[in-house]
């Protein structure tokens, strides 16, 4: 095999990226696709430079793999950073993985000290289950399993029952025109406590939500109470490579949430399944989301329970702090 170069992404490098992530998409079916719009969206996140947080693995002149930092923000003395990639199939158990997630996780560290010198790194990399290299790989980093999550999915083809109202004294409304401090305050006090869960910054919100490409306003709900209170939400987004590269739309519902003193009033499952009519009404295919298997609050019930079912599974592996 021809010698590795690790070297730093370009923007040039977008388009080969992008096709890289679609060669991978091929063999792994994770339900992931990615535009060159996309990558040139992430590219631009204000919260990682791409000169030092986003690599890519050459083989001679051919692109063959990439890894980037996706950072949250500093909370409670510690600092999670995601990392994200994929190794062309046609590469893979050929070393390139064990020679780049090693350089990222070396990153990762650097740059929770470079945000400050006292916080705790948490580094974490989500891998399909199957996906026992990949797990290898992370273990002799010091990464283990720490948690399971579900790809799932419903077939929006097949009708649907109609929709609960919400129970007396909610109001419902999209999130046209929402102030968007307003709910990034109620999503991060809606998930105190949920595993690995760390405030939202503005910056991230910005990048991931209101700011996104994918972002769909008009198809996102929220529930007010009487007071004129968030109570509960669903956001959704869609990512238009998906549909280029099946011809099928999917909503995908990326933010489900209850404030605590709502819950247990079916408002989560309400929205939820008025969403969907939604999405069936501007012509949606299927819907989908990512949920983690032992989620406190019975999130994978409802969504069972709304017709979404298991089509992939993800490991999630972490270390917190520094090497020993």
């Amino acid at each position: 095999m021809s010698q590795l170069r690790i070297r730093a992404i370009t923007r040039e490098d977008a388009p080969a990226v992008t096709e890289l992530m679609a060669a991978a998409e091929s063999v792994d079916r994770t339900g992931e696709h990615y535009s060159l719009d996309d990558v040139l969206e992430d590219l631009a996140n204000p919260m990682v430079d791409p000169q030092q947080d986003w690599l890519v693995v050459e083989v001679g002149d051919v692109l063959v793999a990439h890894s980037r930092l996706q950072p949250r923000a500093p909370a409670h003395g510690s600092l999670s950073v995601g990392l994200d990639g994929t190794v062309h199939p046609t590469h893979r158990r050929q070393g390139v993985g064990s020679a780049l997630l090693p350089a990222m996780v070396r990153r990762a560290e650097a740059y929770v000290t470079e945000k400050g010198p006292d916080l705790v790194p948490v580094v974490t990399i989500d891998a399909l289950s199957t996906d026992t290299a990949l797990g290898a790989i992370a273990g002799r980093e010091g990464l283990e399993p720490a948690r399971w999550e579900f790809g799932m999915a419903a077939d929006l083809s097949r009708p649907g029952s109609p929709a609960p109202a919400l129970p007396p004294g909610y109001t419902l409304q999209t999130w046209e025109g929402l102030d968007e401090r307003e709910i990034r305050e109620v999503h991060n006090r809606a998930f105190v406590g949920h595993y690995g869960f760390s405030p939202w910054s503005e910056q991230m919100w910005t990048q991931w939500v209101s700011g996104s490409r994918s972002f769909r306003p008009t198809l996102s709900l929220l529930a007010r109470d009487e007071e004129g209170s968030v109570a509960a939400y669903v956001q959704t987004a869609e990512f238009e490579a998906h549909a280029e590269a099946t011809g099928v739309r999917e909503a995908y519902v990326a933010k489900v949430g209850t404030v605590p003193e709502h819950r247990r009033r079916g408002l989560a499952e309400t929205l939820l399944a008025q969403c969907l009519e939604l999405y069936r009404e501007a012509g949606f295919g299927r819907a989908a989301l990512d949920v983690d298997s032992e989620n406190p609050t019975g999130a994978l019930g409802l969504y069972r329970r709304a017709g979404f079912e298991v089509e992939v599974r993800w490991t999630s592996y972490r270390r917190e702090g520094h090497p020993t």
